[in-house]
């Protein structure tokens, strides 16, 4: 679960002093209003996960002839002073791969921990910076969670199995299920309980 730190040894914190902030320990953090927020330890399927869809995904942008790039983890500022997300993968686009700095998509592996309230408020926050889509992807099963923004609110597709595929309309790329879940085990069948961010769009 994701878990602000508010001790008393811990005084709020502006964007860069986050950025140049020692938590002395392997956790990754965001920043959440000023407070650090430590993610959960990612699991072998997420880190598998995150493998496969860097890689499809900078693949399918180089087929695509795209001027975007793909960022694992990466600091993404979003307001001036107080807000700071990671989100597992990030596509940047420009006028060229070098000076992309755009961000167009968002992916998310979901945890067991993720709650509803969360996963929505992350999203908001991406959408504020000019982040059309975001990927959700379940670590038991092959289902993934596209939201797209359209106006003010947030759209929902749920794209479930190894023989589907996910289009990127943000990007221009489509990455087969398959390809995003090589190599991980699955421990819940298609037809499984869906992962909490489903409830709060």
């Amino acid at each position: 679960m994701a878990v602000a730190l508010k001790g008393s040894d811990l005084k709020r914190m502006s964007i860069e002093e986050f950025l140049c902030w020692d938590s002395g320990d392997d956790l990754r953090y965001e920043l959440v209003e000023g407070w650090p927020v430590a993610q959960s330890a990612p699991t072998r399927s997420h880190g598998r996960m995150d493998v496969n869809v860097g890689a499809s995904l900078k693949q399918g942008l180089k087929y695509a002839a795209r001027p975007c790039v793909v960022e694992s983890g990466s600091a993404l500022r979003i307001d001036k002073r107080w807000t700071v997300r990671a989100p597992d993968l990030l596509v940047r686009c420009g006028p060229d791969r070098r000076t992309a700095d755009m961000p167009l998509l968002a992916v998310e592996i979901l945890s067991p921990s993720n709650s509803a309230s969360e996963m929505a408020r992350k999203r908001d926050d991406y959408a504020s910076v000019g982040i059309q889509q975001v990927l959700e992807l379940d670590q038991d099963e092959a289902r993934a969670l596209l939201w797209r923004v359209d106006g003010d609110r947030w759209i929902v597709e749920t794209i479930r199995g190894l023989e589907a595929s996910v289009t990127l309309d943000s990007i221009g790329v489509t990455l087969p299920m398959a390809e995003i879940y090589e190599d991980v085990e699955l421990t819940l069948p298609a037809d499984g309980p869906p992962p909490a961010a489903a409830s709060a769009p």
